[in-house]
C-alpha cells in the first residue's frame, strides 16, 4: 500500500511543477522592454531623447545599461513611473484596473556623423536579463566654426500640461575688432543672412497653444529697410514690380561665448501645451555673409553656413508618488471648488442633482470627474450614481452633475467632497474640500395593502391616506389563423443575402487594389514633368536641389525630401530596384548641387548641372515605371 501512495505522489508533484513553471513563464512574458527616440534625424551637435520603456514592472528597478551605445554623451533626464490605474464603473459597481510600467528618459549626444545606433540597451528585471537592439538615428555633419553661433533653447525641457514655456531662436555673430565694434554691427545692411526654421512654416500642433505667429513677426519687420537684419524662410512681400524677401530686425544685445564677444539676435515664442508628449523645435539654419574683420578701413565679408541644434520639450504628467485617490487630473494653482443640490427639501429616495464646480487657474482639458464612490463618508446617508455623471465646460473650469438619493429622513448634510490637483509652483498635490450641503429629507408616502388576517394596514412608515387600486377587467381576444411562415418576399430576400455577401467579399480586395493603383498613378504621373520645369527655371543651385528632392520624395513615397542626403537618395533608389549607374549619377548630381549651394565660390555651372540632373531623373522615372509594372 505504501508503494501505491508513493506512486500517486509523483504525478501530483509533476503537475505542481508544471503549474509553477507555467506561472513563472506567464509572469516573465508580461514584462517587456521597448526603446524609442524623439527624432530619426539630427545634425552633429544636437541631442536626441532615448526613451527606455519597461512594461510590467515599476518599483525597485535599476537604470538600464547603455554602455553598448557608440561614442556619445549620455545623461539620464528622468525616471518616471508609467503605472496607470483607472476606475471602471460597471452596472453601478466600482472596479479598479492597473498596469505597471516605468520610463527612463536619456539625452544622448552623438560624437560623430553617420548612422548612430542607439543600442543595444540591456536591463535586468526580477533577476532576468532583457535586451533591446536599439533604434538607428542619422547624424549629419556640420562644419565647425566660431564666427556665428546659432541656437534653439527652451525655458524648460520638461513641463506639465498647461504649464507655459518659451522657445528662443538666437544667432550670435562675432563682434568686429575695436574700435569698430562700438558703433557697428557685424551684419551689413545690404547683405542680409538667411535663416531657415522649418517648424515656423507649419501650423502649430493642436495640443500647443501660443500667440499668433503672424503678429509676432509683424512686430520685428524692418520698416525703414536700411538696418542690419535677416531674411526668414520664404516670407516675402509685394514691391512695385515683384515680390521681395521681408527684412526682419530682431532684438539684439551683447554677450560673451567662450571668452569671445558676440552680438546676439533673438526671437522668443511662448507656448502652452494641452497634451502630454514630446515636442521638437528646430533646427535653425544660418546661411549668408557677415563681417569677419576690417582691412584698410573696409569690411571683410565672410561666408558662413551653420546649424543650431533643435531642442525637445517633454510634457509629462504629475508624479505618481503621493497622488491621492481623489486626484482629478488637473494641474495649475489657486483652484476653488463648490457643491450644491438643486433643491433644499425632498423625500427619502427622491432623485436629486448634486452640482460640483471646480474653477480657477487649473487645466481644463485633462480635468476628469471625481469618483464619489471612492469616498466612504459620502455614502453614509446618500446613494451616489457615479456612472451617470454629466460634465459641462465652464470658461475657467468644469461643472459635474451627479444623481443622488437620500437614504433616510431628517435634516441631512452631504459631507465635504475632497478634490486634489497638482500645484505647479509648489510641485505638490493640493487637496480641496467643498463646504457641506444641508438638505431636508421627509418621509415618503406609503401604500395601504391587505394583510393575511383580512385587515388593511400600512407598509412602511407614515401617511394618512389609503390608496385602493381599482379592479382590472380582462377581455378575451378573437381567434386568428395567422401562418407561422414569413411572406414570400421575405423568403426571397433571405435566399439572396448569402450569395450577395459572398460576391461582395470576393470583389472587395481587387477593387481596393485597383483604386490604390489609380490613386498612385494620378499622384506620380506628373512628378517628372514638374521636376523638369522646375530644373529648367531654377535660378540657383538651392532651387535645383529642391526640385530634385521634391521629385524623389513624391515618386518614392516619402513624407518630405527636405533633409534627403545624397547617400540617402542612393540607398532608396537601389532599394527600389533602380540600376546602380542611375543611382550613382543621382548621388553625384545632388552632391554637386549641395556643394554649389553651400560654397558660392566653387563656380560650378548651374545650367549643366540642372540639365544632367533632368536627364538622370528621366532615366530613373522609366526604371520606376518598369518596376511598378
Amino acid at each position: 500500500m505504501k508503494s501505491k501512495i508513493t506512486n500517486l505522489k509523483s504525478p501530483i508533484v509533476a503537475v505542481c511543477a508544471v503549474c509553477v513553471a507555467f506561472a513563472a513563464s506567464v509572469s516573465a512574458a508580461d514584462i517587456s522592454l521597448n526603446v524609442t527616440v524623439s527624432r530619426p534625424r539630427i545634425f552633429l551637435g544636437e541631442s536626441v531623447n532615448v526613451n527606455v520603456e519597461v512594461k510590467g514592472a515599476d518599483r525597485g528597478l535599476e537604470p538600464p545599461d547603455l554602455s553598448g551605445l557608440p561614442r556619445s554623451e549620455v545623461h539620464l533626464l528622468e525616471s518616471q513611473s508609467n503605472t496607470r490605474s483607472s476606475v471602471v464603473i460597471i452596472n453601478g459597481r466600482i472596479a479598479r484596473e492597473s498596469q505597471e510600467g516605468r520610463v527612463f528618459v536619456y539625452q544622448v549626444k552623438p560624437a560623430e556623423a553617420g548612422r548612430f545606433k542607439a543600442g543595444p540597451v540591456r536591463m535586468t528585471v526580477e533577476g532576468k536579463a532583457y535586451t533591446h537592439p536599439g533604434v538607428a538615428v542619422e547624424v549629419t555633419g556640420v562644419e565647425q566654426q566660431d564666427t556665428v553661433v546659432a541656437k534653439v533653447t527652451a525655458s524648460s525641457t520638461s513641463v506639465l500640461v498647461d504649464e507655459p514655456f518659451t522657445v528662443t531662436l538666437s544667432v550670435a555673430v562675432a563682434e568686429l575688432p575695436e574700435p569698430y565694434a562700438k558703433d557697428n554691427e557685424p551684419i551689413h545692411p545690404h547683405t542680409l543672412p538667411h535663416l531657415s526654421v522649418d517648424f515656423l512654416d507649419h501650423a502649430p500642433d493642436a495640443s500647443l497653444k501660443g500667440a499668433d505667429f503672424g503678429e509676432v513677426l509683424s512686430g520685428v519687420v524692418d520698416r525703414r529697410g536700411n538696418q542690419p537684419g535677416f531674411t526668414l524662410n520664404n516670407y516675402r512681400e509685394q514691391s512695385i514690380f515683384d515680390t521681395v524677401p521681408i527684412r526682419f530686425r530682431f532684438p539684439s544685445g551683447r554677450t560673451v561665448i567662450g571668452g569671445k564677444p558676440y552680438r546676439e539676435y533673438t526671437l522668443s515664442l511662448t507656448y502652452t501645451p494641452t497634451k502630454e508628449g514630446d515636442y521638437t523645435f528646430g533646427p535653425l539654419t544660418f546661411k549668408g555673409e557677415v563681417m569677419g574683420g576690417v582691412a584698410n578701413r573696409q569690411a571683410v565679408m565672410k561666408s558662413v553656413y551653420t546649424i543650431g541644434p533643435a531642442v525637445t520639450v517633454r510634457v509629462v504628467p504629475p508624479p505618481d508618488e503621493g497622488c491621492p485617490e481623489w486626484f482629478i487630473g488637473s494641474v495649475g494653482r489657486d483652484a476653488e471648488a463648490g457643491a450644491a443640490f438643486d433643491t433644499s427639501v425632498c423625500k427619502v429616495g427622491d432623485p436629486l442633482t448634486l452640482t460640483l464646480e471646480v474653477t480657477g487657474g487649473v487645466s481644463v482639458s485633462n480635468m476628469r470627474a471625481p469618483v464619489l464612490g471612492l469616498q466612504p463618508a459620502l455614502l453614509k446617508d446618500f446613494r451616489v450614481y457615479d456612472d451617470s455623471v454629466k460634465v459641462d465646460t465652464l470658461p475657467n473650469g468644469k461643472r459635474f452633475s451627479y444623481r443622488v438619493r437620500p437614504l433616510r429622513e431628517g435634516t441631512l448634510e452631504f459631507p465635504p467632497v475632497r478634490l486634489a490637483y497638482y500645484h505647479t509652483e509648489k510641485r505638490v498635490y493640493e487637496t480641496l474640500e467643498t463646504p457641506p450641503v444641508p438638505i431636508q429629507a421627509r418621509a415618503t408616502t406609503q401604500i395601504a395593502t391587505m394583510g393575511d388576517d383580512g385587515d388593511g394596514h400600512l407598509e412602511g412608515a407614515s401617511g394618512d391616506d389609503e390608496i385602493n387600486p381599482s379592479g382590472i377587467t380582462c377581455v378575451p381576444l378573437p381567434e386568428t389563423n395567422d401562418t407561422l411562415f414569413p411572406p414570400l418576399r421575405r423568403w426571397l430576400a433571405l435566399l439572396l443575402v448569402g450569395p450577395l455577401h459572398c460576391l461582395a467579399a470576393v470583389l472587395l480586395r481587387p477593387l481596393r487594389r485597383l483604386l490604390g493603383a489609380v490613386r498612385e498613378r494620378r499622384r506620380t504621373s506628373g512628378a517628372l514633368a514638374r521636376a523638369t520645369r522646375a530644373l529648367r527655371r531654377a535660378a540657383s543651385s538651392e532651387a535645383a536641389a529642391q526640385a530634385v528632392r521634391a521629385y524623389l520624395a513624391e515618386r518614392l513615397g516619402l513624407a518630405s525630401g527636405t533633409s534627403l542626403t545624397p547617400g540617402d537618395a542612393h540607398a532608396l533608389l537601389i532599394r527600389r530596384g533602380i540600376p546602380a549607374e542611375h543611382a550613382d549619377a543621382m548621388r553625384a548630381h545632388l552632391a554637386r548641387l549641395d556643394e554649389a549651394m553651400f560654397r558660392p565660390d566653387a563656380q560650378l555651372p548651374l545650367q549643366q548641372l540642372a540639365q544632367a540632373a533632368s536627364d538622370t531623373l528621366a532615366q530613373i522615372d522609366n526604371a520606376l515605371k518598369k518596376s511598378n509594372r
